[in-house]
């Protein structure tokens, strides 16, 4: 490089092209040939005309200043300036490329790029090899050094991932092909610290120098919290203000916009992090139609959390024998419901009459029978409602119950008492759920047994119907569509009387999920889905947090899907059987520390690529020499003829 003041020139060669400017200058400045001339006879009569502003002989100077200066700029940006550009390695021998690729590298990933090709270009002109690690998780076997000059192409096609930076594992394998007499490594830091960097720093220092290039802007990352509040978590390595988090989703009209600016609360610093709690404050109507949250200004993978089941507030109505009184709270069917339902529902209590007229998304229905409104009801559940039942006395005393509408199986009135006072029998235990149910994956506690259930009668798609069963195999939870909606029974009660799932964490869970599926179709899952071991990608994000179509990516594993992303799971949506889950890339940060290494700081980090600008400032200029090329050809300048020479 050719250092000329605060310039600096990756190729100054290209300079000596200056000189040629004064016969440019000479070029431009000649006229075409003179014509021939051709005596006329009648070119007489125009004798003693004299013309009011003769044709110019040259071009005019300012025409060819114009010119000149775009070829000067077009010559000095070839030549790549840079504005106050870094000092050169210290490192004399073979160049070692290590970027981080992660989706916390994605932000400045165009200076990244910019950095590690210029350091290509000196190794190039130096004579050295070079070799590119590319930390993304993917790099396997040893690392080949080749010349400089064929890794450019290979580093302009990378891309950041939608994973967190990956550093391989076996370092003597990686480096088996180093050069001897040691390297002179260039790592390209996202800022943050990752499993393996320790190692792979270490064994770096151990064949020659290392260099790193942290970010000049800080990282923040974005999480989705759950609970009985559901919130983000947005972390930064930044003491200063937070930006708002963007709440995208899709309008009345159908149309992915901006629909809310969430604000972070005040921060909680540990060990240099941020974080910031930003609570989802919103309606349920506009909460239900968001599609991501983004942190404002932050392209990448991190700073997203896509929307799925989870994040979605249902609206659920229940409907029951609501005890007042506080000594017969514990046994009214709605306080159970209730406390495993509030934290993530939007609960509305009355009537089914009243109910109905607020269009919930689900409606829970406590041992009711024989309703008045059954016609209203099975008009919404055909609209696509949900509708969730619970067993009781009253319905398992009730004479014509094998009559009763809105049920997914036929009853037998009366149940069966397997472990009361008066039975022989022992309290059932529940069997484990099927794995392509809404239920698949939930832990099953020892001590959840059922007393009592209402029993349904056998049918040839009893068992298709059948979500939960107990261990002797009679149904305990069963359901069945009806146009668009779905009817769910559970044949035990919603209240510990027949049953201790109702004071058990399981029963929390099971009404989540079956909420969840409220709005979604419950036929069968194609056959790849029906072992539920699998999660079929639906959309994935780049590093850049940009969505795009799975395209040849293949159903990830259950185990490896709760691991997080990662090669083969970028963030994204996931399907498996009745279930949409997202996988979000965006957690804590940990900072990196680089003890016993040069670090490049933002003062000696490389300044303004000034090549880009030259280009475009010798497009403006030739973009002016046409336009005044064409003014004069108009005879713009020409001044209007005196009278007394039209005369």
């Amino acid at each position: 490089m050719l250092i000329l003041g605060p310039l600096g020139f990756l190729t100054p060669w290209l300079l000596a092209a200056l000189a040629t400017l004064p016969i440019i200058w000479l070029i431009l400045r000649a006229m075409p040939p003179r014509p021939k001339l051709v005596k006329f006879p009648g070119t007489r009569l125009l004798l003693g005309l004299k013309d009011a502003q003769p044709v110019a002989r040259h071009t005019p100077w300012w025409l060819l200043l114009l010119r000149v200066l775009a070829i000067a700029a077009l010559i000095i940006g070839f030549a790549g300036p840079i504005w106050k550009p870094a000092p050169e390695q210290s490192g004399q021998g073979p160049l070692l490329l290590v970027i981080d690729a992660g989706w916390a590298a994605a932000p400045d990933w165009p200076q990244r790029q910019a950095r590690a090709l210029r350091a290509l270009e000196r190794a190039s002109a130096a004579g050295q090899p070079a070799a590119l690690l590319l930390a993304d998780g993917r790099a396997e076997g040893t690392l080949p050094f080749q010349p400089a000059s064929e890794l450019a192409a290979r580093l302009r096609a990378t891309q950041p991932v939608a994973w967190e930076t990956r550093y391989p594992q076996d370092m003597d394998e990686l480096l088996d092909q180093t050069p001897q007499g040691g390297i002179s490594v260039l790592w390209l830091s996202d800022g943050l610290d990752h499993p393996g960097r320790s190692a792979l720093l270490t064994a770096l220092r151990a064949r020659g120098t290392v260099t790193v290039v942290p970010p000049r802007d800080a990282r923040f990352a974005l999480q989705y919290d759950g609970g009985g509040q559901p919130s983000l978590r947005l972390f930064s390595l930044s003491p200063g203000a937070a930006p708002n988090v963007l709440a995208i989703g899709t309008d009345p009209q159908g149309v992915s916009r901006e629909l809310a600016r969430l604000q972070p609360g005040e921060p909680d610093d540990t060990a240099g992090v941020s974080s910031r709690l930003v609570p989802i404050d919103l309606p349920s109507e506009l909460r239900n139609r968001i599609t991501r949250f983004e942190v404002e200004g932050q392209d990448s993978a991190g700073t997203v959390v896509l929307a799925d089941d989870s994040v979605r507030r249902r609206k659920l109505a229940l409907v029951g024998d609501d005890r007042a009184s506080e000594g017969q709270r514990l046994l009214s069917p709605l306080h159970y419901l209730g406390r495993a339902l509030a934290p993530r529902t939007d609960l509305i209590e009355g009537g089914l009459g009243d109910v109905l007229q607020a269009s919930p998304d689900v409606i829970v229905l406590a041992d009711e029978i024989a309703l008045p409104e059954t016609a209203a009801l099975q008009e919404w559940v055909d609209a696509g409602g949900l509708l969730i039942r619970f067993s009781g006395p009253r319905m398992g005393a009730y004479d014509r119950l094998g009559d009763e509408p809105l049920l997914p199986v036929r009853l037998r009135a009366g149940g069966r008492d397997v472990g009361g006072a008066l039975s022989w029998g022992e309290p059932r235990a529940i069997a484990p759920f099927p794995s392509d149910g809404p239920f698949a994956g939930l832990t099953i506690p020892p001590d959840a047994t059922v007393r009592a259930q209402l029993l349904a009668e056998p049918s040839p798609d009893l068992s298709s119907r059948t979500l939960a069963q107990l261990s002797d195999g009679t149904s305990l939870v069963t359901r069945v569509t009806s146009g668009k909606g779905q009817v769910v029974l559970f044949h035990t009660t919603a209240n510990a009387e027949w049953s201790n799932l109702a004071i058990s964490g399981l029963f929390v869970e099971m009404l989540d999920r079956l909420v969840q599926t409220a709005g979604a179709s419950a036929e069968p899952s194609e056959p790849e889905l029906a072992e539920g071991d699998f999660w079929t990608p639906v959309l994935v994000l780049d590093g850049f947090g940009r969505a795009r179509d799975p395209q040849d990516l293949v159903p990830v594993p259950a185990a490896d899907f709760a691991k997080g992303p990662a090669p083969g799971a970028p963030a994204g949506l996931y399907h498996s059987g009745e279930r949409t889950a997202a996988l979000n890339a965006g957690g804590p940060l940990v900072q990196a520390n680089w003890p016993g290494v040069a670090v490049e700081r933002a003062a000696q980090a490389p300044g303004v690529d000034l090549r880009g600008w030259l280009i475009a400032i010798a497009a403006a200029l030739f973009a002016l020499d046409a336009l005044a090329s064409a003014w004069l050809a108009r005879g713009t300048l020409r001044r209007p003829p005196r009278s007394g020479a039209a005369a």
